[in-house]
């Protein structure tokens, strides 16, 4: 009987896509080379990177003009990407627990914090639905102010 995996992280694939990802670590389209050992600015990678982009693209719905960006890191290290690379002058955020904790704590490296709302006071088990025009957010301030 096959295993499922219900961990963080990869998840079960289908066994002729483990035999293909195999053989492409041991010769990638008989280059002599192991997908690993090759460029991923090769000519012949693009095509795989051709269809990973087209693949996210179909399965998301992502519309024309937005990009898809392929990056290093686990999903900690995007608490630190995001405000790196976004981040002016101040960022809102939503505390809804230790996933949003650790993001504000990073963000504070790069800009202004600002903790809209939080759902700490009922430990975290909702998230905080009225945000503009409440009198505990003022970054969207109304026309008449």
């Amino acid at each position: 009987m096959k295993k499922h995996n219900f961990n963080a992280g990869p998840s079960i694939l289908p066994r002729e896509v483990i035999a293909k990802t195999a053989q492409a670590v041991l010769d990638f389209n008989g280059s002599g080379l192991s997908i690993m050992e090759i460029s991923h600015r090769a000519k012949d990678f693009q095509p795989v990177v051709d269809e990973a982009v087209a693949l996210f693209k179909e399965l998301l719905n992502i519309p024309e003009g937005y990009s898809v960006l392929f990056l290093g890191g686990g999903a900690s290290l995007e608490f630190c990407m995001i405000p790196f690379n976004f981040l002016e002058k101040k960022a809102a955020y939503l505390n809804t627990g230790v996933w949003a904790k650790k993001a504000m704590k990073e963000a504070k490296a790069f800009g202004e914090v600002v903790e809209v709302a939080s759902s700490a006071e009922a430990t975290y088990t909702y998230i905080p639905k009225r945000l503009y025009g409440s009198r505990r957010c003022r970054l969207f301030p109304r026309h008449n102010e």
